[in-house]
């Protein structure tokens, strides 16, 4: 049997965002979390690779994502305002902080590991 050879527009079909199954457990921490609001911190964790790409580093050596909002609405599917709330919402239980640069620029964010590493 010969399989076809994908092509550039059938190969975003096997392009991922990955939300991580804590954030699915009723019983967990992040049960009160909306819907929206996981799936926009999935979208910031796959930013992350860019932030990586482009060396997107604070003096503290601590990866950042820089990500307008009106970008994350368009990937989200949803409202600047909706997406926003969801943002806001990551901030005020500690997943993510903003950091404003002023005159225009968009926010600086630090997208949180929340894992715990077992050694």
């Amino acid at each position: 049997m010969a399989f076809d050879y994908i092509d550039r527009d059938e190969s975003l079909q096997y392009a991922f965002i990955r939300i991580p199954k804590a954030m699915m457990d009723p019983d967990g921490y992040f049960q009160a979390i909306s819907s929206g609001s996981k799936m926009l911190y999935g979208l910031l964790l796959d930013r992350m690779s860019v932030s990586m790409k482009n060396h997107w580093l604070d003096e503290q050596n601590r990866a950042y994502v820089i990500y307008p909002i009106k970008e994350m609405a368009d990937d989200l599917g949803a409202s600047p305002r909706k997406t926003s709330d969801c943002l806001a919402e990551l901030e005020r239980i500690g997943l993510v902080e903003k950091k404003h640069q002023g005159q225009g620029k968009p926010d600086i964010i630090y997208v949180k590991n929340f894992a715990v590493i077992e050694r």
